[in-house]
């Protein structure tokens, strides 16, 4: 399987991550490996996709299910807490997926994440012109640089006119949340969002999708992700025990109940599988 990875133009990384192109051949049989690889189901081939804060996904050439929901068109994906997989047929596909940073979606398109949160709807269900044209560009372009493109152009005439100052609002909060060594509480966040607490709470939700409590648990996740695969890129033996010790969970029991629970996996296990397709690109399937 190939990766290839596309940033944005500089515009729009405050609110987009990556566009992430994969690429996969073969026919079904030199897809699947042994059945103990967690990654393949029944001669499917499962792609688990990390917590995050929204998504695009499509995929040419298979028919994509997330959460036991099927499309072959664009599908949105809502910030969402837990593992998902994405499932394709084998033999081969090319698909794209993006991240979005947190309120990204929301400044962008006008989605209020906090209804969308844990959902997955395709562009047809969600009825938006601009997101159609989106999916034409998937079906009718071929390289990955020029979608890349036409995404660009696409989501700058996307910006918005003026200063968006809640969006602005939350840019705040997450440097705040990821420059703090100690816990960050929700009034901690609405102080910084310069905001009563009550009201930061409805904005952020619009924003972000779920609470300021479980964004700091995603966002520790995240970062713990984040240095594991820095580690392995560098050709470093991971300490689980410092990793996680240095992220701020108490200790490899705390990490193992929440990787368990948005990973789906123990953190010892997700260091072997190199499981993710996430916020931040998985060197483990470079």
């Amino acid at each position: 399987m190939d990766f290839q990875i596309i940033p944005p133009t500089e515009a729009l990384r405050p609110y987009i991550c990556r566009y992430v192109f994969v690429r996969a051949d073969g026919s079904t049989d030199t897809m699947t490996p042994p059945t103990d690889d967690m990654r393949f189901v029944n001669g499917k081939h499962v792609q688990p996709l990390l917590p995050n804060y929204g998504s695009f996904i499509f995929m040419r050439n298979a028919v994509v299910e997330v959460a036991g929901k099927q499309s072959s068109e664009l599908m949105l994906l809502g910030a969402n807490q837990t593992t998902l997989g994405l499932t394709t047929v084998c033999g081969w596909f090319e698909g794209m997926m993006m991240d979005f940073q947190p309120g990204g979606m929301h400044a962008l398109l006008g989605i209020d994440l906090q209804q969308l949160a844990g959902q997955v709807l395709s562009v047809s269900e969600y009825a938006d012109e601009g997101l159609g044209y989106c999916d034409r560009i998937f079906k009718s372009t071929p390289r990955s640089e020029d979608i890349a493109s036409l995404l660009d152009a696409f989501f700058l005439g996307r910006l918005p006119k003026t200063e968006d100052y809640n969006y602005t609002r939350i840019c705040r909060v997450v440097a705040a949340c990821d420059q703090a060594e100690g816990a960050v509480s929700a009034a901690d966040m609405a102080s910084v969002a310069c905001l009563g607490e009550r009201q930061f709470l409805r904005v952020f939700r619009q924003y972000v999708g779920i609470a300021p409590k479980q964004f700091i648990r995603l966002r520790r996740f995240h970062r713990t992700v984040q240095d594991m695969q820095q580690q392995s890129a560098q050709g470093r033996t991971i300490d689980l025990l410092a990793t996680v010790l240095r992220h701020g969970y108490y200790d490899l029991s705390h990490a193992a109940l929440e990787f368990q629970q948005m990973g789906c996996v123990s953190p010892g296990q997700f260091r072997m599988l190199g499981i993710p397709l996430s916020d931040d690109f998985s060197v483990f399937f470079a």
